[in-house]
């Protein structure tokens, strides 16, 4: 799949977005992210109460919401996303700003964020490797991503139940809340499942950019959890 087309059934889908992606992860999603983040956070509590943060691939911002609820008060917040009206969709703050453009290749000086947070994301990539090293190259020396990413299972019969799930029942779910019009966007889910690679090798294509600090499988690896830390060469 093309990034064009990958983008457009983002701009298509803010109407239903967040209702439809709670029902296809069973109502999962939300705690989730707020896993991700307390993972991720406790591995940067060193740094207090007040990191720099990056959305990467925001959407409409929802991993930050999700930060902020859990009463972190970060000094800096940028949003970067390819699609504008998700981004026009985010939240206004002075403290958050908003940027379109890629995270495979981001427009950013170096080492001038303590975290990265990304909510379902990461998968949508082209390069995974370069991704990781875009991502390490954007982090201060000790700063953390927080991932959470649709995943496929390494074990066969949890893959095979994660194709029948992706190609059956989310066009099933989404025609449920979403309406007919927009089924075709979310079977772009399966399209996104049936190129990425297994978990273990998901998460160890970042060796030598990042170091996997946690990693967690979710609805029998469906979903996976990663915090990894920017090596310090200092």
């Amino acid at each position: 799949m093309v990034k064009d087309s990958l983008y457009e059934t983002y701009n298509a889908i803010i109407p239903v977005y967040e209702r439809t992606s709670k029902a296809i992860t069973l109502g999962f999603l939300n705690e989730w992210r707020r896993k991700t983040l307390n993972l991720g956070l406790r591995v940067l509590n060193d740094l207090g109460n007040t990191p720099s943060v990056l959305d990467a691939g925001s959407g409409p911002g929802n991993m930050t919401i999700e930060l902020i609820r859990s009463g972190v008060k970060p000094r800096r917040v940028v949003l970067l996303d390819q699609s504008v009206p998700m981004l026009n969709s985010a939240p206004n703050l002075n403290y958050i700003d908003k940027v379109c453009g890629s995270f495979e290749l981001m427009p950013f000086r170096s080492s001038v964020f303590d975290m990265v947070i990304m909510g379902f994301s990461l998968h949508a990539v082209h390069d995974l490797r370069g991704t990781y090293c875009e991502i390490s190259r954007v982090l201060n020396n000790g700063g953390v991503l927080a991932s959470i990413s649709i995943g496929k299972p390494t074990n066969k019969v949890y893959r095979a139940l994660g194709w029948l799930y992706t190609v059956i029942a989310v066009p099933l779910i989404a025609l449920v809340f979403a309406g007919p019009r927009y089924v075709s966007y979310f079977y772009t889910i399966h399209n996104i499942y049936g190129r990425l690679p297994p978990n273990d090798e998901f998460r160890n294509t970042a060796e030598g950019c990042l170091r996997l600090v946690q990693y967690r499988d979710e609805a029998l690896g469906l979903v996976n959890i990663i915090v990894m830390r920017k090596w310090n060469h200092d």
